[in-house]
């Protein structure tokens, strides 16, 4: 399956009813070994060189964007030092407000560590929600992982060897709500709300990093 039969087929999916042909689609398209150059092409040809348009943070790429969800190809790389495991936001416990996807596409696959939030009260700093069991999830290729928005708490381990994963977006839908994702501590006890902030931190660096100003 190529990008744009996944992108026209997503438009026709129910996304609560049809989870199971979304999951089928995506791990279809990460057999799809021209992904990045394709992508790479098309926006070099559209944009010429400039990255903002396709960088997803300092190892991602944006494949595609609309009003209602995004796809990107992430890389994933073994770390040797606490300052690399902070680049890939490597062992930290948190949430999204989004729904996700993701699919293994080369490599090993960074581990996952997943518990869901059982209780629907807002959370609180330094107030420990109620808790599911532990699983783990191994993003190997073709291996499927989905989380629900603000309810999975959730953690990466790097991978072995440098790894590719292919990750759907769903965006939240425009709301006034109040609810926000998490982050937390090694015992699950909420610290702050927000990684998004983390992650746009990260994401200037890196093109600070590719455009550097004038010396």
């Amino acid at each position: 399956m190529n990008l744009q039969t996944f992108i026209e087929r997503m438009a026709t999916y129910h996304l609560q009813h049809d989870r199971t042909r979304i999951i089928e689609d995506l791990r279809q398209l990460a057999t799809q070994r021209t992904l990045l150059s394709d992508h790479l092409y098309g926006d070099i040809q559209k944009n010429g060189f400039s990255t903002r348009s396709s960088l997803y943070g300092a190892y991602g790429f944006v494949l595609h964007y609309n009003d209602v969800f995004s796809l990107r190809l992430g890389f994933w790389s073994p770390t040797l030092s606490q300052d690399e495991c902070g680049t890939f936001i490597y062992g930290l416990n948190h949430t999204h407000d989004f729904e996700m996807y993701a699919v293994g596409y080369s490599g090993d696959g960074y581990t996952t560590i997943v518990r869901s939030i059982l209780d629907a009260a807002p959370l609180r700093a330094g107030v420990q929600p109620v808790l599911g069991e532990e699983r783990t999830v191994k993003l190997a290729p073709g291996q499927v992982l989905h989380m629900k928005p603000l309810y999975e708490i959730h953690r990466q381990l790097p991978p072995d060897t440098l790894s590719a994963s292919l990750s759907l977006l769903i965006h939240p839908p425009q709301t006034t709500t109040t609810e926000a994702a998490w982050c937390f501590d090694e015992n699950y006890v909420p610290t702050y709300p927000g990684l998004a902030t983390q992650e746009a931190a990260l994401l200037e660096q890196a093109h600070a990093l590719l455009h550097p100003g004038p010396s």
